[in-house]
């Protein structure tokens, strides 16, 4: 008589070594595909999250920018050319002052009106350019060269007066200050300085306003030749794009950290008076290497 209580000498009592390994993989392969979900997850969220903080930049700064357009300045501010030239040049000029992406187009103090390296025209020293040099000057002994174009894009939201409450637009944690010089970035979703350039006539991937095809607003009666521009806002976006080196740009060319030289009189002939030659230097905001194919920027669709 069989007793049911006790199972038959030949029955196995547990896994062999085969199905252990078997049921290992199989929970291997299931833990990959998890972690590279919620890895993928996180990436988009960090996307999502620079496009979101970059769509909030490019809403302060645009206008700020389109506002030159109708800025009245006084007769007489330029060298050269007529009245109509003098307007425009001294429009660009409050932008190179009032919107800076380098610390030498900010002034420490008010000089005489004469467009060269270094000076700013008495009707450019006003409230927003002085509230720079102050904040300029205190940082004098602590700023460094890796992030400036992100340092004056935070000062310019922060510091111009155009919106005195757009910081309480942004996140504590779309805000810190990298190289700990005391000038705070806006910063991605990676945690990196988000970067800026005022004229970037060499980006044109993602965008058909930077072309010859339309004209400078600045000039509406167009007695130049020079084509219409926006800010550029960038980020690095997921490759990183070396984000630790000193004045990398992301694989974009960025203006010198020495600031322009200096802005030329109307001739019509170049692009937004440079007075370096696009031909035979970087012109900014031309891709450098494929560093770039993944930014982020304020052309992209946001």
């Amino acid at each position: 008589m069989n007793c049911p209580l006790h199972a038959a000498p030949n029955a196995r009592m547990g896994f062999t070594l085969v199905e252990l390994m078997v049921v290992l993989v199989i929970i291997s392969i299931l833990s990959s595909l998890s972690l590279a979900a919620i890895s993928n997850a996180r990436q988009r969220s960090k996307i999502s999250k620079t496009r979101s903080t970059i769509r909030k930049i490019n809403d302060f700064v645009i206008p700020q920018f389109d506002g030159h357009a109708s800025r009245r300045v006084p007769p007489n501010v330029t060298p050269g050319a007529n009245a109509v030239s003098k307007t425009v040049l001294a429009r660009r000029t409050l932008q190179v002052f009032e919107m800076p992406d380098s610390w030498q187009d900010v002034a420490l103090s008010g000089t005489s009106p004469v467009l060269t390296s270094g000076s700013i025209p008495s009707f450019a020293w006003n409230g927003t350019t002085k509230s720079y040099g102050s904040f300029r000057g205190s940082l004098l002994a602590s700023a460094t060269t890796t992030y400036v174009s992100s340092e004056c894009l935070f000062m310019i939201i922060c510091r111009s007066g155009w919106n005195a409450e757009a910081l309480e637009s942004f996140r504590t944690d779309e805000v810190g200050d990298i190289d700990k010089d005391n000038a705070p970035e806006f910063l991605d979703g990676w945690g990196r300085p988000i970067r800026f350039i005022r004229w970037a006539p060499g980006f044109t991937p993602y965008s058909l306003i930077q072309t010859t095809a339309t004209h400078d607003p600045l000039d509406p009666l167009k007695v130049t030749n020079d084509y219409a521009l926006i800010p550029l806002v960038y980020s690095s976006g997921p490759d990183g794009a070396s984000a630790a080196a000193a004045q990398d740009g992301y694989g974009i060319s960025e203006p010198p950290i020495t600031g322009w030289s200096g802005l030329s009189t109307i001739s019509g002939t170049s692009p937004l008076m440079f007075t370096t030659n696009p031909a035979t230097s970087p012109v900014p905001g031309s891709r450098e290497s494929s560093e770039a194919d993944d930014n982020i920027t304020n052309h992209s669709p946001l």
